[in-house]
């Protein structure tokens, strides 16, 4: 029984060490033969990685961002010292609390009153603002597109010239309610004309709120420009804190009120005004307006409200292709894109970064890469390296599987949901003056599979 129990076990321990010994065998091949004996009918597969492939990035004006149905309107003025100054403002319809309303008779005006809720901020709140309320004369429709660089007909007379320091994180106090963070102003103390224009509505004008808008067409509230610092601050009109009150009384009562809402259903968009870039950073400047592409290989820039984006493109896929004897297999390919060491306390990186395919007609499509679920895509703000990746392993395959060389559509980089909200970001470039760890690069990590 011992010789038997000690010959099966000789065997496990050959076979044992047989197994090890090609297993030892096989691990010693050179990483650049890995997979070579697994797909024979492909011939042998190296694999490659670079981070240093050379990127083309530059900054531009874009000429207007769509801002009807926004979450937000926009108000306010900031100036920083690389991207000059921004001014925002909004148009917005006004609509019935009621219909059929009745103002009395003899109606006389008391105040009308503005009253606008606070949804956030971007810049230096400290800075003091000067708001300015006009009548619109232009009718506005819910069903239309509106952008950024459209301004309309407005009235002549100012009705707020409101200065104050916006306090968007500070609960408002009347009377004895304590509200949520909001301004409010009076629109009849410069002129009673406004107030008044509305207590001469009559009967049929306050009959439905189709009636009243074709009366009384809406408001356009914007602001002075800064000569340093300030901020932008969004308002949540649709919410019912938002909203017009007319104090007022007639031959039969005093002390009366009558609300005119603003909600979801109004017309409303926001405008933008960069003063095209008059007073930004020299460096800006040459880049954006005096077209010295090559200067992105330092910086270049993001801006939202219809501000700045970026133009994309990658030679170096090119010259890796014109150097490789195989067909190129991407692994991955990760675009890294880091936030250069400027005021990022103030002017915080946005969440998310966007970025699209050029169609070269003045139109953008969404890349493959997006299609797949899950974060697969990427753009999200990574504060661990103050930076944004994105996987754009389809886009490169594409580019390198095409037979011209020179083909590349180039993507553009924008920041998301520019059309309400007031972030900027200044990048690094490729050759970035500070910290070359911190350069725009791709990983590119490929495999050259030689038939």
């Amino acid at each position: 029984m011992k010789n038997s129990f000690f010959g099966q076990n000789l065997w496990v321990l050959l076979l044992f060490s047989g197994i090890t010994a090609f297993m030892m065998l096989s691990c010693s091949k050179r990483p650049n033969q890995i997979g070579a004996d697994i797909q024979p009918n492909q011939g042998l597969i190296s694999l490659q990685f670079t981070d240093t492939v050379d990127i083309i990035a530059y900054s531009m004006k874009d000429d207007s961002v769509r801002t009807d149905h926004t979450g937000s309107n926009l108000f306010g003025s900031m100036k920083d010292p690389v991207f000059g100054t921004t001014t925002a403002g909004f148009y917005t319809q006004i609509r019935l609390s009621t219909s059929t309303h009745d103002f009395g008779t003899n109606p006389q005006l008391d105040s009308l009153v503005l009253q606008l809720v606070y949804a956030g901020y971007y810049g230096d709140t400290t800075t003091l603002q000067t708001l300015r309320v006009y009548e619109l004369l232009d009718s506005l429709s819910i069903d239309s597109a509106y952008y950024s660089n459209q301004f309309r007909q407005i009235g002549t007379t100012d009705y707020a010239n409101y200065q104050f320091s916006p306090k968007p994180n500070t609960p408002f106090v009347m009377d004895e309610d304590t509200l949520t963070p909001l301004i409010r102003l009076r629109l009849s103390d410069i002129s009673p004309d406004l107030g008044n224009k509305l207590l001469a509505a009559t009967k049929d004008d306050l009959g439905s709120n189709s009636a009243f808008q074709d009366y009384f067409y809406g408001l356009y509230v914007t602001a002075d420009p800064v000569s340093q610092g300030g901020a932008i601050s969004y308002f949540n009109l649709p919410v019912n804190l938002s909203r017009m009150t007319i104090y007022y009384r007639n031959d039969a009562e005093d002390s009366l009120r009558y609300e005119f809402y603003i909600t979801s259903t109004e017309a409303r968009y926001n405008t933008y005004t960069h003063l095209n870039y008059a007073d930004a950073s020299p460096e800006l400047k040459n880049q954006v307006l005096n077209g010295d592409t090559l200067l992105g290989r330092n910086q270049f820039y993001l801006q939202a409200m219809g501000g700045l984006k970026t133009k994309l493109k990658f030679p170096g896929l090119a010259q890796i292709q014109q150097k490789t004897d195989g067909r190129i297999i991407v692994n991955e390919a990760k675009l890294i894109f880091t936030v250069a060491s400027v005021d990022t306390t103030l002017y915080t990186a946005p969440t998310q970064l966007a970025l699209v395919s050029n169609n070269n007609d003045g139109t953008y499509s969404v890349l493959d890469d997006q299609l797949q679920t899950g974060s697969y895509f990427g753009g999200t703000y990574k504060s661990s390296g103050n930076n944004y990746q994105f996987r754009i392993n389809r886009y490169v395959q594409k580019l390198l599987s095409n037979d011209s060389l020179d083909y590349d559509p180039g993507l553009f980089l924008f920041i998301q949901g520019g059309s309400a909200v007031a972030h900027r970001l200044v990048l690094n470039g490729i050759n970035p003056q500070v910290d070359t760890l911190t350069r725009l690069q791709m990983q590119l990590n490929y495999s050259v599979v030689k038939d």
